[in-house]
């Protein structure tokens, strides 16, 4: 996997659990004059200092503290950097502005703290730390458990009832220890797992927590969050339903697991686990910390808005998810996971914070999301984009997509760069206190390998980005589950265990049509003239359901080649739950900016099992759609343009 994957009550006799070990400063590792060492040329010559520092219910951290270059001024801002899942402290840290000349070029703690920025970067709760594994990271020291100290110190997936505060617990800690460290300019960054965080934490501008803990250390406000390739419904990233979002669940653009102001996540049914990301995230996780296993029984801190969310077992959640459908009616497992997922793990769920900076200050928020991120696509950024504009038009929140994220995204260096200068605007343009205004959705086109240039769109909404439509008749068909053969397509183009993509090669490819007895293929005609897709893009199955209470749908898009080459746009899947017999489904797609140039045919596979990217039904059942499906993809190009079958 890449790198990178309020109201709080203090009630009368809360007693800190045992081992506990608050304190007001960092310990003395973190003296003004860090080891002669981080003066030198290993550390890229910034001063970084680190240690092991005890958290708010004394889990212990591994924090690495980047002071300011001299000459930057006498008050200074303060950056955390959060690392991806799997990762450690070290993955935003470099000897150089550089970094790996892409994700990080520019976006370091060498970069911020050349910059006047004092620079916090930790490894996050449950991780152990492996040291620096690139040539450009310094080798500030840790110990090899890193994060990882039960029986609370374990992983429990950006909960706010605890990494949450880890991070907000830190920077105070920061605060109190360096006088010239400004409480009123601090922002948070973070790829992936730190990218969850980053939205989470950019829900409370006020930070409180610890101050209601220790009374000596500060009160935080959070200007600025910049996330990268993240989530902010993390039950729907990780099982989507291809249902809609928004107040009506009507809205493809804001698909969701639920409704943003269910306090349970409730609305949708549960959706398809994305089985190859799941099982490697899982793994990844066991081999690089220890997650939460109902060792976390203290009594609970004051909880965010009244709530906590009480003692989780993830070994639990992942066997539960590994026995599939059906998932209706919901046992209370599937209800754990569900409202964990959502109201404890889900930025788009924190309405009591988002709604409360509505009468005072907004956070201004910067997202950087991916059309080629099979984790976390397009309408992660999306739904909360469209929700903070439904509470504000002048919310400040902006969202920015190109070829970049987690697989099969390339990541290409010409893209993370001028990404990373206009964050590095919206961060020095905000930190100083952010401002309403209205905002943009910007798009770079995926080029796979070396096409040449990429188009860009802007806009002010997501479908906004589209001028017209391209809409494409497909005949008749029918798709069955589980398959009568093997469909090489389904490897072929998977994320994880399709073939490694990087900058200069080709994207995923298809192994050729399906099979018959493994699903539906179809062609378009030839294009006449050259149209290009932008946005999620949808498909219209008028269906006659038969053999099961729950299923799904899965579909996959290619642009075809005169020539032959097959390469994968995008694809989706739609949960069956209690669907009737007979009905119409809209399944949307991931999406994508992607030229189709003329001549090119557009092919459309339906299929009820696409392994290993989901997992398929526990129940055999078959769908029929004699009346032919119809794809309707957004574009650039103006007016509504149709085509037939090939």
């Amino acid at each position: 996997m890449r790198r990178g994957l309020l109201v709080l009550l203090l009630f009368a006799g809360l007693t800190l659990p045992a081992g506990s070990a608050l304190a007001a400063k960092l310990p003395p590792s973190f003296a003004e004059s860090c080891p002669t060492e981080s003066a030198g040329g290993s550390y890229g010559g910034v001063r970084i200092c680190s240690g092991s520092v005890p958290s708010f219910d004394g889990a212990k951290m591994d924090v690495d503290l980047t002071q300011p270059t001299s000459g930057t001024g006498r008050r200074h801002p303060l950056v955390i950097m959060l690392h991806g899942f799997g990762n450690d402290k070290h993955e935003w840290e470099s000897t150089t502005d550089e970094g790996d000349g892409a994700d990080t070029y520019r976006w370091n703690n060498h970069w911020f703290a050349t910059h006047g920025y004092y620079v916090l970067s930790y490894t996050a709760r449950g991780f152990s730390d492996d040291g620096p594994s690139e040539d450009h990271e310094p080798p500030t020291p840790g110990d090899r458990d890193g994060s990882i100290s039960l029986p609370r110190g374990t992983l429990h997936l950006k909960s706010r009832d605890y990494e949450i505060r880890d991070t907000q617990w830190l920077a105070a800690l920061v605060a109190a220890t360096y006088r010239d460290v400004d409480p009123n300019r601090v922002a948070v960054t973070g790829g992936s797992y730190g990218g969850i965080e980053s939205w989470l934490q950019a829900s409370q501008a006020t930070w409180t927590f610890p101050h209601s803990l220790d009374r000596s250390l500060p009160v935080l406000n959070l200007q600025v969050a910049v996330p990268k390739y993240p989530s902010t419904d993390l039950a729907y990233a990780l099982g989507p339903n291809g249902h809609g979002g928004g107040p009506g669940l009507d809205d493809l653009y804001e698909s969701s697991q639920g409704r943003p102001t269910d306090d349970q996540g409730d609305g949708n049914p549960i959706g398809v686990p994305k089985e190859s990301y799941v099982s490697g995230l899982f793994a990844l996780g066991e081999t690089k910390g220890v997650f939460e296993k109902g060792t976390s029984t203290d009594a609970p801190f004051p909880c965010t808005y009244g709530d906590c969310e009480g003692t989780i077992n993830l070994e639990s959640w992942k066997a539960r998810t590994d026995a599939g459908d059906p998932t209706s009616p919901e046992d209370p497992i599937i209800r754990q996971i569900r409202r964990g997922l959502t109201e404890f793990r889900g930025a788009y769920y924190q309405d009591e914070g988002w709604r409360r900076q509505l009468e005072d200050r907004k956070v201004a928020v910067f997202s950087i999301q991916g059309w080629t991120d099979d984790l976390f696509p397009a309408v992660e950024s999306f739904r909360i984009f469209k929700y903070l504009k439904r509470l504000d038009p002048r919310w400040p929140v902006e969202v920015a997509l190109a070829d970049v994220g987690h697989s099969r995204a390339q990541n290409k260096p010409e893209t993370w760069r001028p990404l990373n200068a206009r964050a590095f605007q919206w961060l020095q343009s905000n930190i100083g206190g952010s401002r309403d205004l209205r905002t943009t959705v910007s798009s770079e086109a995926t080029v796979c390998g070396d096409g040449g240039a990429p188009a860009q769109a802007v806009a002010t909404t997501p479908e906004g980005l589209a001028n017209g439509t391209l809409s494409i008749d497909y005949p008749g068909g029918e798709t069955v589950s589980p398959l009568g053969v093997v469909d090489p397509n389904g490897a072929a183009t998977d994320a994880i265990a399709g073939p490694l993509v990087e900058p200069g090669e080709e994207c995923r490819r298809s192994d050729g049509p399906v099979p018959p007895g493994a699903g539906y293929t179809a062609y378009s005609q030839p294009l006449e003239s050259t149209r290009t897709y932008v946005g999620i893009g949808r498909v219209r199955v008028p269906y006659v359901w038969a053999g099961a209470a729950s299923g799904q749908l899965d579909a996959r898009l290619f642009d075809v080649a005169p020539d032959g080459t097959e390469l994968l746009m995008t694809r989706g899947t739609y949960r069956l739950e209690n669907d009737p017999p007979a009905g119409v489904i809209t399944l949307p797609f991931y999406g994508n900016h992607w030229r189709v140039e003329a001549g090119h045919r557009i092919r459309l596979d339906l299929t009820q099992v696409d392994n290993p990217t989901y997992r398929a039904s526990n129940l055999p059942s078959s769908i029929q759609f004699e009346q032919g499906v119809t794809l309707v993809l957004p574009t650039s190009e103006s007016g509504a343009a149709t085509l037939g079958a090939g």
